[in-house]
Order: structure tokens, then sequence, then C-alpha cells
């Protein structure tokens, strides 16, 4: 990743925080973007290397995007790690502006990042990495908002896949696991009756054990933003804990199998199909 620009939403804490560091560790050069200047400020003094710039922004707010996106220069490289973890309860229960907000954050957030990074981002020739999270692919009671955002990032990742890499751009999402970060603080202030017995003690479990290291998703990150031969595929959403990324037959198998790590129906057609063409 030497003298390579990428810019990070949500780089000041979390998992955002993890990739900004495993990045210039390997000589990038950063952009951080995030709601706080405090939080920037002492995000940005963490890092080692030169050159890395912050900018306070939210990223759902496009007149923001349109004022900053004229000084990105080229880009090699764009995370978007933003996100907010919304309303926590059963349908009914919470405001429809709260829903609202966080599909705003995450997915449309995400939309105006690639939208106005994307002409830096085609002169460096670069690579988009979006993040999933929990009900991406699976249901997550009691996490509407979180869920159907997460779920509707990585479509749009793979929607994008095609036209982006005429373009000279591939866009991957990660899975990163349950990492502990402040966002799962919600949880715990939600209590077990709202965010759901089951879900609480899983939280307070993974969050008591250290759960899942951010550097898992940090370093696959870094791989899906390095050079094209390493990771020769778009438009797939890749679990850092659980998919073996690191495996070189694997990442062939991600470029050679065109619905392998997509979100699909499964079926009696589209599953047996899948099933079928897998190799023995």
């Amino acid at each position: 990743m030497t003298g390579r620009h990428v810019l990070l939403t949500g780089g000041s804490r979390g998992i955002g925080l993890a990739v900004a560091r495993m990045l210039a560790e390997r000589g990038a050069r950063l952009t951080l973007l995030a709601r706080s200047v405090d939080d920037l400020s002492i995000a940005v003094r963490e890092l080692p290397g030169d050159g890395h710039r912050v900018h306070a922004l939210d990223v759902a707010d496009e007149d923001a995007w349109r004022a900053f996106a004229a000084d990105i220069g080229e880009l090699h490289g764009l995370v978007c790690a933003a996100g907010a973890l919304g309303p926590i309860g059963i349908p009914g229960s919470y405001a429809p502006a709260d829903f609202t907000r966080t599909i705003e954050v995450n997915l449309v957030g995400t939309l105006l990042a690639i939208h106005h990074c994307l002409p830096a981002l085609r002169l460096g020739r670069g690579a988009i990495v979006l993040f999933s999270g929990g009900g991406a692919t699976a249901p997550l009671p009691r996490y509407d908002a979180y869920a159907a955002s997460k779920a509707a990032v990585v479509r749009l990742g793979e929607n994008m896949a095609g036209e982006l890499r005429e373009l000279g751009v591939r866009i991957n999402s990660v899975a990163p696991g349950f990492v502990a970060t402040r966002m799962h603080e919600g949880t715990l202030a939600a209590g077990a009756e709202i965010a759901g017995a089951d879900y609480y003690r899983k939280t307070r479990l993974q969050l008591e054990s250290g759960a899942v290291p951010a550097e898992e998703a940090a370093e696959l990150t870094c791989l899906l933003l390095g050079p094209e031969e390493l990771a020769p595929f778009t438009g797939k959403l890749i679990s850092a804990q659980w998919d073996p990324w690191r495996e070189e037959g694997f990442r062939a198998r991600l470029a050679r199998e065109k619905d392998l790590a997509t979100l699909r129906r499964i079926d009696e057609t589209m599953f047996g199909a899948l099933v079928a063409e897998a190799p023995a």
C-alpha cells in the first residue's frame, strides 16, 4: 500500500480505525472522515507515517460531500465504514424517523461516498470496500433499520460491480463478524427486554470474550484494496471470520464462480445449480 491514497468514512474509531492503522502501517496515505472533530484528532495522532488528513463530515449530507469532493485528488481506495446501529425494538415501538436516519447514514451515506469519490477512484484505478453487518444475510430481529440497511449496502455493491469494473474500479463487501466496538453499547443500554433476551445475552458474552479481532477485517480490507492479482474479483461479500480468504484457491473461486459469496435466494433451482457447479 506504499504511497497509495485511501479515504475512509467512519475512520476515527471501531473497525474503521483498525483498518486505518493497518493501512498506515503498510505505507498508505489516509484521509479520515467522521462527524467528530475530537475523535478524528485523536485517531490521526495514532497513525504511523506522514501526510494523513482528516475532515469532519456527516456521510449523509450531500452538500458536505459536494464541497469536500473537489479536493480529494487521485484516490486508490475507498473504505465505507461509517455506520449507525439505529433504533432497537419490535415494530411499532420506535420512531420511523429513527429508522430513516439509520438508512440515511448506512445506505445513502455509502452511496454518496461512492458517487463523489468515483472520479478520483477512476484516476487511481482504485478499489472500494463496503461493510456488511448483522442482519445482512440472516434476520436480526429488533434491529430492523440496521439489518435492512446492511443488506442493502451489500446489494448496492453487488449491483454496481459490473459497471464499476468497466471503469477500472473493483467493489467488494466485508462481513467483519462480531467485533467489540462502541456500537454495541446501544444493545446494552436498551436492555434484554427491548433488544431481546437471547441477543442481549449473546452480546454480553461476546464482549466479555473479546469477540472477533478487528484486525481480521482490517487485514481482509487491505487485501481487497491491494493489487488486483491478489483479489481478482468484484461484487462479492466475504466473511472475515468464516471464509478462507487467505487461500489463493478460494480467491480464484470467487473470481470464477459468479454466484459464490453473493446475496441469492436459496431454492431448489438456484441452490441445486450452485451445488452441482461446486468442485468436489
